[in-house]
């Protein structure tokens, strides 16, 4: 079950005369280092009943002029690529186009499993794949990227529990996960038939996760949350505070959220973490059964970021470091700071629920903002 929207936005108002950004555009705006291209590392995708056609994604890279990266498909429980046939495939196709896109000198591991019908054979097969990708001796993912998810009230508390532990297992052996945060802002629930408070999107609730939420960039580089304005870009960042994680130390000093003016004190683990173009207004280009296609969510957000990552352990590798562990706490830390866009317009109200204001500094429908990947990647070196 796939319980992430893609959505889709038609118009001049998408860029590149309403193709969508470009790899390079994205790129270049945020200052993402040419040097770099993800040599020596693997990215990988986790995907749920999602499937992709190879041909479709050497078709985009060509057209972009970038090196057709290698991908190998893993069946975390004998689900099959199904190569793309289905319109819920676009999920796969951007994840794999777009994480190429950024590192294409990477190694992209797709990790394909069955997500079943129901959000507790969805919970099962999250835990499944996390345990899997664990115990996978064979290729070694630096960095993961899940565009999967809902509202945590969607799962058993425990459920949710058991995916931050096997994440954080994960970072410590210096597998970064990264998880969009939501395309429903602060209400949070794929149902629109829900109750009209605030929810925060789980698995990216989860503490050890980097929770990636979504912006609206325009081409002169100029920023706002991803915010709801219609049925033509209908959805907004998640973000909102967890109702099963307690705040964790690396934000004990978030405070610049507000709702309607009014100052709102944290009250459990803040989402996102960070943030960059979701809005399919000003969406991604991607190449769908061998059509160009625009589009957006958090979903695109996710393994965009999740590359920035593979190119930061690029370069700690060439510094004889480590891979990454920690970076979800490490992006609070005051040296970080000056590596964001802070976004301070916008908000992500949504479906009848007042969200949350982007303001100086953290709020929860941005995170700490977007990223100048290379100032990022300079500050990551130094862990």
């Amino acid at each position: 079950m796939n319980i992430r929207r893609i959505l889709f936005a038609t118009g001049e108002v998408v860029p590149n005369n309403g193709q969508g950004y470009f790899p390079n555009d994205i790129k270049q705006l945020y200052n993402v280092p040419a040097q770099l291209d993800g040599t020596g590392q693997t990215i990988g995708i986790l995907e749920f009943s999602n499937g992709y056609n190879l041909r479709d994604a050497t078709q985009f890279w060509n057209a972009h002029n970038i090196p057709t990266p290698s991908v190998t498909f893993v069946s975390v429980d004998g689900t099959r690529n199904d190569g793309g046939v289905r319109p819920s495939d676009e999920e796969a196709t951007l994840d794999l186009q777009w994480a190429g896109a950024m590192a294409p000198a990477a190694h992209i591991i797709v990790y394909e499993a069955n997500g079943g019908q129901t959000y507790g054979e969805f919970a099962a097969a999250v835990t499944r794949s996390l345990t899997y990708i664990l115990n996978d001796t064979q290729h070694h993912p630096s960095v993961l990227s899940i565009s999967y998810g809902d509202a945590e009230t969607s799962f058993p508390s425990s459920d949710i529990q058991k995916w931050d532990e096997l994440i954080r297992q994960l970072d410590l052996k210096g597998i970064t996960v990264c998880v969009s945060s939501g395309d429903d802002g602060a209400y949070g629930l794929h149902n629109p038939n829900g109750p009209r408070v605030k929810h925060a999107d789980a698995p990216a609730s989860v503490p050890h996760a980097v929770a990636v939420g979504g912006t609206s960039l325009q081409p002169d580089g100029s920023e706002s949350a991803w915010t709801y304005n219609g049925p033509q870009n209908g959805g907004a960042s998640g973000g909102g505070f967890s109702s099963i994680f307690p705040l964790p130390s690396a934000q004990s000093g978030i405070t610049g959220t507000t709702v309607n003016g009014t100052s709102v004190t944290p009250s459990g683990r803040g989402i996102p973490d960070i943030a960059c173009n979701a809005d399919p207004a000003t969406g991604y280009q991607i190449i769908f059964q061998s059509q160009p296609a625009v589009v957006g969510g958090t979903s695109v957000s996710s393994p965009v970021f999740a590359a920035i990552i593979a190119l930061a352990n690029q370069n700690r590798a060439a510094q004889n470091k480590t891979p990454l562990s920690g970076v979800g706490q490490a992006l609070y830390a005051q040296n970080a700071l000056s590596s964001y866009n802070d976004i301070t317009t916008g908000n992500n109200s949504f479906d009848g629920v007042e969200g949350y204001a982007a303001t100086t500094g953290w709020d929860a429908c941005t995170g700490l903002g977007s990223f100048d990947a290379a100032k990022l990647i300079n500050y990551l070196a130094t862990l």
